[in-house]
């Protein structure tokens, strides 16, 4: 056992942050019988250390609390903490790009109402964004759970090798799944979600296809149905549209000159990329988990 003198000097936490830490509910040393002194074992130490590695990237009390109860875990509580860095990095870019707009070289000289204008258009216009992808990676995750696919190491040819496969697929995803009817088109449930279970046969062989019963009934938190439906529609149109686009720079070619064609070549090529990098970034980037 140490001492709080001892474990400050083992772990680099001052002692004042380690009696914070304590107050907080990180951290429940065992006291001293005779003098009630504080005495860290070193399950604490290593809790002390964890705590100072959190902190070092930023963790909030909060969450490094939640993490310590078991309420989220690791990967939940590093995939956020990689979140609010992002979104920290972002605004930090952006502040860091308006700094470089400041010429004048007093306060006297500068014209504040101007750039305040110019900020507050910024923090709109990123706003409207911000919200667009809020929603767009709501409705993409909700799509995710809506339906989905995988192939079996079976070819599912039996009620219980179907059962089999779906639940080997439950566990490897973390998913809670219970099966409620077996058969070829078995019924299941997601967190209290009702799906069906199907096969189909290609090329490459079996694969499940899993879709929710009744899809109406769940829509993304906060979400109408008239904003979900648009989303879907250009997730489902858009992408096609600029694909047939840019595959057919030549039939724009046959029709405008050289410069327009180049014009509209570009035009067409900053529109895919922007859209598949908005893609990317709700998917891959900003929402995972």
């Amino acid at each position: 056992m140490k001492t709080i003198k001892e474990a400050a000097g083992i772990t680099g936490i001052t002692e004042q942050n380690i009696r914070y830490y304590e107050r907080q509910g990180l951290l429940h040393p065992e006291r001293n019988s005779e003098n009630a002194y504080r005495e860290y074992s070193e399950e604490n130490i290593r809790r002390l250390k964890m705590i100072s590695l959190f902190r070092r990237l930023d963790m909030p009390i909060a969450e490094i609390r939640k993490l310590f109860e078991g309420k989220v875990s690791l990967e939940e509580a590093v995939n956020m903490q990689v979140n609010r860095l992002e979104t920290e990095k972002d605004r930090l870019d952006a502040a860091l790009e308006f700094c470089r707009t400041i010429h004048e070289s007093s306060l006297e000289d500068m014209d504040v109402d101007g750039y305040l204008r110019e900020m507050e258009e910024k923090e709109k216009k990123g706003s409207v964004f911000a919200q667009f992808a809020k929603d767009y990676s709501a409705f993409s995750r909700f799509e995710r759970k809506r339906e989905f696919s995988f192939m079996p190491d079976t070819r599912c040819g039996k009620p219980e090798e179907f059962t089999e496969e779906l639940l080997k697929y439950a566990k490897s995803e973390k998913l809670d799944m219970v099966i409620t009817k077996e058969g070829m088109s078995p019924r299941f449930e997601i967190d209290g979600v009702e799906y069906r279970a199907y096969r189909t046969s290609g090329r490459f062989g079996i694969v499940v296809h899993c879709e929710m019963t009744h899809p109406e009934d769940y829509m993304p938190e906060g979400m109408s149905e008239k904003k979900y439906r648009g989303y879907r529609l250009l997730s489902i149109v858009l992408g096609p549209v600029l694909f047939f686009l840019t595959a057919n720079l030549w039939l724009i070619r046959s029709l405008f000159n050289q410069w327009e064609t180049l014009l509209a070549f570009g035009a067409a090529a900053v529109v895919w990329v922007a859209y598949l990098y908005f893609v990317y970034y709700c998917y891959g980037m900003n929402f995972r988990g």
